[in-house]
């Protein structure tokens, strides 16, 4: 990328040092340009914005929402596991992980140094929610027919309730470990479970999908849900408020803290596609359960819980902004509303206002607070996030190569664990850097063959960290064996160029590298200069007004168009001309004229066959040695000041009716209008002969209205396509009927 709308064009003055270095470095290259096609001028990529990122390659790297690159978080494999998806995760007393998976219904025990045994194996295909209590039970929701199943302590497993709805999307667990809650679908309950195994259903929603669930104090549930985006509270005796209704259709992940509720959403984003993705990725092992294969409930359909593993409510209590489920909230932000595929976390205060802090074009499936930030976990690049809940800046910290981010759960030992989909597997984000990382630009394209010149970058940096960047060129739009080998690394910010053959397209590389994994060096902004060789402008076409095809509002004002390009996207002037055919030279119209349309008061010429000559120059941005011009001229076109001649006779007499006949000429265009008037009263349009006005000649007959003895003055007029009208009379007597 360049800019946001192409090349960002600098021209200065080169160090003549540095010249000389890069004319020594490109001598040979000099030998294939023609000689006196050298003139050029200097043009620049600037990236220095995440936005310059958006189609880069990235490894072990990430970039901040500022544009710095930087190592990524060292994200290390904990345990292999034979799964599709990782859905959730607990961590009993003694440190062991219980991990929810799909597509085989299983739930794996992982010790504290990454040994793994099967827990637990479900009558479902799908584990999708976990819960923890106190007595070091485990909790754990399934579908597609709605199960939840406990795990003693001691290792046995049973399912303690049955046909909770067809998906337990969410489970959390209240702070004595006698009673669950189970969001639940299809049918948007949440159902009330005792440790005996005795349901009951809690709260009944018009939404279809309960995904979310978090706790709050004095028995409150928070819950998020798919179809309106709502975000409930709901009280002890389960009457239910909505605090906010989001821009997106579901409300995936809750996060309860002291600032105040968070929710993130997952409506689906058609950002890639392909691969496997979702709970019916392997085949629609979840049945037919409504809406699950057409809607974003096929993509990765979790139902977080947040913190219903550590069996603490929390002590926020945000009051409602609204009771009814089709209102809208509080206003969340003066941004404009999401567009397709992009995801937001919402910060509900305590008071009822909400505030947008986070927005991706990625779904949000996982939330996690640690240390005053929030980190969200996404799919589908598996990109994991991490907000600044004072200041809400925000930067990428880790990014998968694969998948979805589905669950992050801190450990006890303060480790955070990263659960991910497609495939399933555990990561352990540790807080040291990788110790080395590349981005690789997208292809940039120069539009044209060019040399390369100086290569600048901004970077922080200790004695423990280096930035490098490397090139390479070719002249088709996708890298391949025809592209140059990658340059030698280039390490001094100040003195670096780009040692490559001259191309047309550019890609580069950073990497990125630490000797303390406790550091990262970080690239703010790098520069690309390079020279393309000037070449002239074209005018591509000139639309001129044909007065024998169509009709103009003002003929006599000429209104003529022309498009041109420049092959260095140097701003063009334009020199017009105009000459009639019989004319030795070019009469200018216009110097230095700066739009592509004109128009030309014709009354200023004398009539005939004229031709416009569009000259278009790129002097504006090139030394007057330099600059090269193109030109066009256009088809042939009519200027007629020239009436019409018109001849005129009596042709005799129908009863009391006269019979005219007439002839039109006109030398240049065509004619298009006719009509008489008699005694000069009202006037009657007239046709030729064959009904048509398409040509320069043409012939009437017609008749006048019957009339009383008397001696008459017809007048006929004709109009041509050029407004000028010429005209003839005819002089005739009309005898009464005995005296003919």
């Amino acid at each position: 990328m360049t800019s946001a709308t192409g090349p960002f064009f600098v021209r200065f003055q080169e160090d003549p040092i540095a010249m000389l270095r890069s004319a020594l470095q490109t001598s040979l290259v000099f030998l294939l340009i023609p000689v006196g096609g050298q003139a050029a001028k200097v043009k620049v990529w600037h990236h220095h914005n995440a936005g310059h990122y958006e189609k880069a390659k990235f490894k072990d790297t990430v970039v901040s929402s500022e544009g710095a690159l930087r190592l990524s978080r060292q994200l290390k494999p904990f345990a292999g596991l034979d799964a599709t998806h990782v859905w959730d995760v607990v961590e009993d007393k003694q440190g062991n992980l219980y991990v929810a998976t799909g597509d085989a219904g299983k739930i794996y025990k992982v010790s504290p140094e990454g040994r793994v045994s099967l827990a637990c194996r479900c009558e479902d295909s799908q584990v999708l929610s976990l819960a923890l209590s106190a007595d070091g039970s485990v909790y754990a929701g399934t579908g597609p027919s709605g199960q939840l199943v406990r795990i003693h302590p001691t290792g046995r497993a049973r399912v303690l309730a049955r046909n909770l709805g067809s998906y337990v999307w969410s489970l959390a667990i209240d702070g004595r470990g006698q009673t669950l809650y189970a969001g639940t679908g299809p049918k948007g309950r949440i159902y009330q479970v005792t440790t005996e195994g005795k349901s009951r259903v809690f709260f009944k929603s018009k939404q279809e999908h309960i995904l979310c669930l978090a706790l709050g104090t004095a028995g409150r549930v928070y819950a998020g849900t798919d179809k309106g985006g709502l975000v409930y509270r709901i009280d002890a005796k389960g009457k239910g408020f909505v605090l906010y209704q989001a821009a997106q259709a579901e409300v995936r992940s809750l996060l309860v803290t002291s600032k105040g509720l968070y929710a993130g959403t997952s409506s689906p984003t058609r950002k890639h596609g392909g691969g496997r993705s979702g709970i019916l990725a392997g085949g629609g092992s979840l049945g037919s359960a409504p809406r699950v294969t057409a809607t974003s409930l096929s993509s990765n359909k979790t139902g977080k819980k947040t913190r219903g593993e550590k069996a603490k409510p929390a002590a926020f209590i945000p009051s409602s902004s609204s009771s009814s489920e089709n209102s809208k909230g509080s206003s969340s932000s003066a941004l404009p509303p999401p567009g397709s595929g992009e995801n937001s976390l919402y910060h509900i205060r305590a008071d009822g206002t909400v505030r947008e802090i986070f927005r991706e074009k990625a779904m949000l499936l996982s939330l996690l607070r640690q240390n005053g930030r929030i980190y969200i976990g996404t799919g589908m690049d598996g990109q994991l996030f991490e907000v600044d809940e004072d200041s809400k800046e925000r930067s990428e910290v880790a990014r998968l190569d694969h998948g979805q981010i589905h669950k992050l759960f801190r450990r006890r030992d303060g480790s955070i664990i990263v659960a991910t989909g497609d495939p399933g597997k555990l990561y352990v984000l540790k807080d040291q850097y990788a110790v080395k990382g590349t981005v690789i630009s997208e292809v940039l394209d120069a539009k044209i063959i060019s040399r390369w010149g100086s290569l600048r970058w901004k970077a922080n940096t200790s004695r423990a960290t280096a930035v490098s960047v490397a090139v390479r060129t070719g002249n088709v739009a996708e890298p391949d064996d025809t592209w140059s080998d990658w340059s030698e690394e280039q390490t001094d910010p100040q003195q670096a160029a780009v040692t490559a053959p001259t191309a047309r397209f550019l890609q580069y590389r950073v990497t990125l590298s630490t000797d303390n994994p406790a550091s990262s060096p970080a690239l703010n902004s790098l520069v690309i200069r390079y020279m393309t060789t000037n070449q002239a402008p074209e005018v591509n076409s000139i639309e001129v007004p044909d007065l024998d095809a169509e009709n103009q509002d003002n003929p006599k004002k000429i209104k003529i168009k022309w498009t041109a390009t420049d092959p260095n996207e140097d701003d063009l002037t334009f020199d017009l001309y105009v000459r009639k055919d019989g004319w030795k030279n070019w009469v200018r119209l216009e110097e230095r004229y700066t739009k592509k349309d004109y128009e030309w008061d014709t009354t200023t010429a004398p009539s005939g066959t004229y031709r416009f000559k569009v000259v278009a120059s790129d002097r504006k941005d090139n030394p007057a040695a330099d600059a090269l011009t193109g030109e066009r001229v256009s088809a042939p076109f009519a200027v007629a000041h020239t009436p019409p001649t018109v001849t005129i006779k009596v042709a005799g007499m129908d009863g009391d009716r006269v019979v005219v006949q007439a002839t039109a000429v006109d030398p240049l265009v065509r004619l298009t209008s006719a009509s008489f008037a008699v005694n000069g009263k009202k006037w009657t349009n007239v046709f030729p002969t064959d009904g048509l006005f398409d040509s320069k000649t043409e012939n009437f007959r017609f008749k006048t209205e019957a009339l009383k003895p008397g001696t008459y003055v017809l007048v006929l007029r004709v109009r041509d396509a050029a407004g000028n009208t010429g005209s003839a009379d005819v002089v005739f007597t009309v005898q009464a009927r005995g005296q003919r």
